[in-house]
C-alpha cells in the first residue's frame, strides 16, 4: 500500500508540475510582450518629472522614463513599491544613470515580474563577489519559501536523520548508514538493524524508529522524486505545446475549424481557434467537444440558461 500510494503521488506530482510550469511560461511570455509594447510605445513623460529625465521631451521607442517605468510595473502586477525599492530597481536597470530605462538592458535581465525585486537585492554592490552572493542567497532563500524547493530541503534533512541514527545508535560507518537511509525509503530494506539473537525479534527502539522513518519517509521520497521528475519533463512538454501553438494552420485545419467547431460562417473566430489549439495539444478530442456542444444546446434551448443564471 505504501508503494502504491507513493506511485500515485509521483504521477500526480508530475502532472500538476507540468501544468504549473505551463502557466508560468505563458505568464512570462505575456509579461515580456506587455513590457515590449510599453517600451516600443516610447516614454510619455515630458515635464515635471525631475531633472534626471526631463530631456525626454519626445517619445523615443525603446526607452521609458522612471515614472513611466513605475507605471508599467504596476500595470503588470508588481506590488506597490517603496521609494527605496523602486530606486534600487531603477539603479539595476539603469546602471549608467542615464535617467531612463532602455529596453535592451531590461530585456537582458528580465526573468518575470516576480523576480524583479530579488534580482536587485545587491544592486549597490556590483563588484565581485556580491552578484554571486545574491544568487546564492536567492537559492538558499527559495529553499524555505518556495514550496517546490522546500521539499528538497525536507528530504535531505530526513535522509540526514536516518544517517545520523545509523551512525549514533547502530554504530555503522557513514556509507552503511547512508545505504540504510536510502534503501529503507526505497522500500528495498537492504540494510537493517540486527535482530535480538535470543528472540529473533527486532528490538523495540530500532523497530519504532524504522517504522516512523518509513511511514513518513516513503511518501516524502515519492513526492520529492515526483517534483524532480517533472523538472526533467516539463521543459520538453512546454516546448511541444508552444511549437504546436506557433505552427501555422494548414488549409485542412482552417476548413475544419471554420465549418465544424463553434461557427458555421466560413470564418475562423476566436472560439474556433481556441478549440482547435486545445485539440492540437491533445487536451481536447472531438468526441468531448461534441458532447459539450450538445450540453450547451440543451441549456441554450429557449435561452433557458440566461433565465437560470439571472435568477440564481
Amino acid at each position: 500500500s505504501c508503494v502504491g500510494g507513493a506511485l500515485v503521488l509521483l504521477v500526480q506530482s508530475v502532472l500538476e508540475g507540468v501544468a504549473s510550469r505551463e502557466a508560468s511560461v505563458y505568464r512570462l511570455i505575456l509579461e515580456v510582450d506587455s513590457f515590449k509594447k510599453a517600451f516600443m510605445s516610447g516614454s510619455r513623460s515630458d515635464s515635471g518629472s525631475g531633472a534626471s529625465y526631463n530631456w525626454l521631451s519626445k517619445k523615443e521607442k525603446g526607452v521609458l522614463s522612471y515614472p513611466d517605468f513605475r507605471q508599467v510595473l504596476n500595470d503588470n502586477g508588481l506590488p506597490e513599491l517603496t521609494n527605496r525599492e523602486y530606486q534600487r530597481i531603477c539603479s539595476f536597470y539603469d546602471p549608467h544613470t542615464e535617467g531612463c530605462i532602455r529596453y535592451e538592458r531590461f530585456a537582458q535581465n528580465f526573468e518575470g515580474v516576480r523576480r524583479i525585486l530579488p534580482m536587485t537585492r545587491f544592486v549597490h554592490h556590483g563588484s565581485f563577489p556580491w552578484p554571486i552572493l545574491a544568487r546564492t542567497w536567492d537559492a538558499a532563500y527559495s529553499l524555505f519559501t518556495n514550496e517546490h524547493h522546500r521539499i528538497y530541503l525536507i528530504f535531505v534533512l530526513w535522509i540526514g536523520m536516518g544517517v545520523t541514527w545509523g551512525i549514533v545508535d547502530q554504530g555503522w560507518d557513514p556509507i552503511t548508514a547512508t545505504h540504510f537511509a536510502v534503501s529503507a525509503l526505497a522500500t528495498g530494506g537492504l540494510t537493517a538493524p540486527p535482530v535480538d539473537p535470543t528472540t529473533g525479534i527486532l528490538p523495540t527502539g530500532p523497530a519504532l524508529f524504522c517504522g516512523f522513518y518509513c511511514l513518513f519517509g516513503i511518501p516524502l521520497m515519492a513526492l520529492t522524486l515526483g517534483i524532480f521528475a517533472r523538472v526533467l519533463v516539463e521543459g520538453y512538454i512546454v516546448e511541444e505545446e508552444l511549437a504546436a501553438i506557433a505552427r501555422p494552420l494548414s488549409r485542412s485545419e482552417f476548413m475544419f475549424a471554420s465549418k465544424s467547431l463553434c461557427s458555421r460562417d466560413d470564418a475562423l473566430h476566436l472560439s474556433d481557434y481556441i478549440v482547435l489549439q486545445l485539440m492540437r495539444q491533445g487536451k481536447l478530442n472531438l468526441e468531448s467537444f461534441e458532447f459539450m456542444k450538445r450540453q450547451y444546446g440543451t441549456l441554450d434551448c429557449r435561452r433557458f440558461w440566461l433565465k437560470s443564471v439571472g435568477t440564481d
